[in-house]
């Protein structure tokens, strides 16, 4: 598991991954009231759409889970940490990249807080 840190690290070396437990503590759990948290492996932060082809295909090579995460505000438990999984944050990729008034739709990255 060490080497997919490596390797995300060597690949995507403008990206911040962060290992130390003090670090990735505030990233292990959301608003659910009812599920167990789990310690990340480590947690990532893509700003791009590259940044997320690079960590999905090096994590399934890993054969690691990973854990997407909003802003981690869910009631649902989809952004809870699973015991080393590869959790990752969505917060840098929080551009938006169209509003369509006439069809009363928004085009958004997946860090955007409605």
């Amino acid at each position: 598991m060490a080497d997919l840190i490596e390797q995300l690290r060597s690949r995507l070396p403008a990206m911040r991954v962060l290992t130390d437990a003090v670090d990735t503590e505030s990233y292990r759990f959301d608003e659910t009231a009812f599920l167990r948290a789990g310690t990340p492996l480590a947690v990532a932060f893509p700003t791009s759409t590259a940044d997320v082809v690079e960590i999905v295909r090096l994590a399934s090579a890993a054969g690691v889970p990973i854990v997407a995460r909003g802003a981690g505000t869910g009631l649902s438990g989809g952004a809870v940490a699973i015991d080393g999984a590869l959790t990752v944050a969505f917060t840098k990729m929080n551009a938006i990249l169209e509003i369509d008034t006439a069809n009363l739709t928004a085009t958004v990255q997946p860090g955007v807080i409605n």
